[in-house]
């Protein structure tokens, strides 16, 4: 129920943007664009570094990555996202531009009554970044990030500016153990307009040799302040070329705590990273899908 609570803002459009300067749709980043049933902090599938700007970083002899995705909630929700990213590496750092589009459809305009008047409300948000990420040292890999979010309620559309930092710690004990912490939408000029959140995340192997033959475990976690708070306890078991995630979720927003449980596989060969995942939604509504797609190229 809490994924449809920003649908009573859309219906008040005007009371909504005369109260308050924010930009519009940040709402909409609180789901997980771009991420296959993996920590925002330390994910790397999606290859855009939409929520750590360290984690775009291209390993190896690779020069080039593109990457795509997609985000479908059910019609109950009508929440819809896609990504898409180039990321290019140059004398150890690598270069990312990534555009991100999310919106909620079927938001009828009414007066005094059920029937609708008029286009349908736009409620959407728009995020292009600009990304570099570095290997800082053996272990130790950073990246910064410029951001621009246009927000869309109605007729009323306004965009900020962010700097967003990240950092990933990676082969760490005999656990390989990983960890990975990152801003979001921070900029000290835009905090009365823009609501900036944190990321963390950490994971490690709990059985297996090595990378390709392994089971790891870790924890996540997310806060935007006066907006969400998202704990995420996840496992992941890899062979070879194939993986499979599972986890479960608990997000407290709008007043409201609930539990969900987010699923994901994951296909890894040639160059190619294809991943699907699925998030269970609270209070009987359908389950939301993603889909990664990239491919590094020399």
């Amino acid at each position: 129920m809490w994924r449809k609570a920003f649908a009573v803002l859309v219906s008040f459009p005007l009371c909504a943007a005369g109260q308050s300067s924010a930009i519009p749709g940040r709402d909409l980043l609180t789901f997980p664009i771009g991420l296959v049933a993996e920590s925002p902090a330390t994910g790397d599938l999606g290859g855009a570094g939409i929520w750590n700007p360290a984690t775009t970083l291209i390993a190896g002899a690779d020069h080039w990555r593109l990457a795509a995705g997609s985000m479908n909630a059910p019609t109950d929700i009508a929440v819809t996202a896609q990504y898409g990213a180039v990321s290019y590496a140059w004398l150890g750092t690598t270069y990312t531009v990534s555009l991100v589009r999310a919106n909620v459809g079927k938001l009828l305009r009414t007066d005094s009554d059920p029937l609708s008047i008029g286009d349908e409300i736009q409620y959407q948000t728009v995020l292009l970044s600009v990304g570099a990420a570095r290997r800082l040292l053996p272990h130790l890999t950073g990246g910064i990030a410029i951001r621009s979010r246009n927000g869309r309620l109605d007729d009323v559309s306004r965009t900020g500016t962010s700097v967003d930092v990240g950092l990933v710690a990676d082969h760490l004990t005999p656990l390989d153990l990983r960890v990975g912490a990152s801003s979001f939408l921070f900029s000290p000029s835009t905090l009365h307009t823009e609501i900036a959140s944190f990321v963390a995340g950490a994971d490690a192997r709990v059985l297996g040799a090595d990378s390709l033959a392994t089971v790891r475990a870790g924890y996540s976690f997310q806060r935007a302040n006066g907006l969400y708070t998202e704990h995420f306890l996840f496992s992941s078991a890899r062979w070879h070329a194939v993986e499979a995630r599972v986890g479960t979720v608990e997000t407290a927003i709008y007043g409201q705590t609930n539990w969900r449980m987010r699923f994901g596989f994951a296909f890894r060969s040639g160059g190619y990273s294809v991943g699907i995942a699925r998030e269970e939604s609270p209070n009987g509504f359908a389950p939301n899908y993603q889909f990664t797609l990239a491919s590094v190229l020399r």
